[in-house]
């Protein structure tokens, strides 16, 4: 017949399986919160839930020229986030589109520029700001602290070749996409990104 253990080694037993539940529970809820970096950020932002989908545009409007960009701004019933002056950023193309969200349509433009040594950047403003299942996941993991541009906290995420800066605003959701090679001037080129609003 096997020996009890004693009773002091019962005791340290049953603590250390306490202090390792717990810590498994906290690693569990830091997990969590990594994982789902949008979903933190909302508590930060009051999103509105009332806004209406849209009426269909009569085609997508396409823009080559900064001058031109008040034309998108008119379309879209939010702020839109561009860099209208920049000296590292040069304008190339927006585009505003309807997209099928829910049971109706919600509006996106994507502005693009080009740095001065010829990379590319995506800017995405999506109305309406509830609209995150069309801010697809992808391979992208949370990459490190929040960025703060045009008042609002942008969370950092990365794949193998990619940056992925992603807000929710009160009003719309904003997303930049940029290479990797431009993460050491990173902040330079956000501080040129602002709201704007269309009449």
């Amino acid at each position: 017949m096997q020996e009890k253990a004693p009773l002091w080694r019962r005791i340290l037993r049953a603590v250390l399986m306490a202090l390792l539940t717990l810590v498994l529970l906290a690693a569990f809820y830091l997990a969590v919160i990594m994982g789902n970096p949008v979903e933190q950020e909302e508590a930060a932002v009051t999103v509105r839930q009332d806004q209406p989908l849209l009426d269909a545009m009569p085609s997508p409007l396409l823009i080559t020229q900064q001058e031109q960009l008040q034309a998108l701004l008119d379309t879209f019933p939010a702020p839109v986030i561009a860099a209208m002056h920049s000296t590292s950023l040069r304008f190339v193309q927006g585009l505003c589109e309807d997209v099928p969200f829910e049971n109706g349509l919600a509006r996106r433009i994507t502005l693009t520029y080009q740095t001065n040594e010829g990379m590319q950047l995506s800017v995405v403003s999506l109305y309406p700001a509830r609209a995150l299942p069309l801010v697809t996941k992808e391979d992208y993991t949370f990459s490190s602290n929040p960025v703060n541009m045009a008042s609002l906290r942008f969370i950092r995420m990365e794949n193998r070749d990619t940056i992925r800066l992603h807000a929710q605003g009160a009003e719309a959701l904003y997303v930049i996409t940029l290479p990797k090679q431009l993460s050491a001037s990173l902040s330079t080129l956000t501080a040129a990104f602002q709201m704007y609003q269309g009449d």
